[in-house]
């Protein structure tokens, strides 16, 4: 084998192959570790800008509005405003939503459940069945974000590695 214009002998190749062949899983493993915390600590809500535990129903009810949105198509539709009511319904408008090739809006009413033990809020929406709005379904893309009340919540829209999203301030 010719390196670098050098005879190197091929005895090497033998005595290494087995080490390079069991050490690439674990190299892979570490690259998609690594990935993930890549993603944990620079993504969307940012690891130290999470919630460090599940709060009340009581410190998550209100009215959101959004405040910046990170999207490629950011100037399609119309500013998100989402209601959490103390009963548990909820009043949505113009959260867009985005899987695959599917783009659509989230508006409507419903109910919402939350936050779980991951401080994710799931939103069960009856379509207002306007033009570009998304089917009835239940959505599980919104995270609480912050340490203490008002908390602020992130839609995520699409792959949850890719940092798109919409943020949304309680008013």
């Amino acid at each position: 084998m010719r390196v670098a214009g050098r005879n190197i002998p091929n005895w090497w190749l033998i005595v290494f192959s087995p080490l390079i062949l069991a050490a690439f899983p674990a190299l892979l493993m570490l690259f998609f570790m690594g990935n993930d915390l890549a993603g944990a600590i620079i993504g969307p809500p940012a690891i130290w800008n999470r919630t460090w535990h599940s709060p009340p129903r009581e410190e998550v009810m209100g009215r959101y509005s959004e405040s910046r949105r990170h999207w490629d198509r950011s100037d399609a539709g119309q500013h998100a405003s989402l209601l959490l009511n103390p009963d548990g319904s909820i009043l949505v408008s113009g959260l867009p939503f985005e899987f695959g090739a599917t783009t659509c809006t989230v508006s409507g009413n419903g109910k919402w459940s939350g936050p779980d033990g991951d401080q994710n809020v799931e939103l069960t929406v009856k379509s207002d069945d306007a033009l570009g709005s998304c089917k009835s379904d239940s959505y599980t893309f919104l995270e609480l974000s912050g340490h203490s009340a008002p908390y602020d919540l992130y839609w995520i829209l699409g792959d949850p590695d890719s940092g798109t999203g919409v943020w949304l301030n309680r008013k």
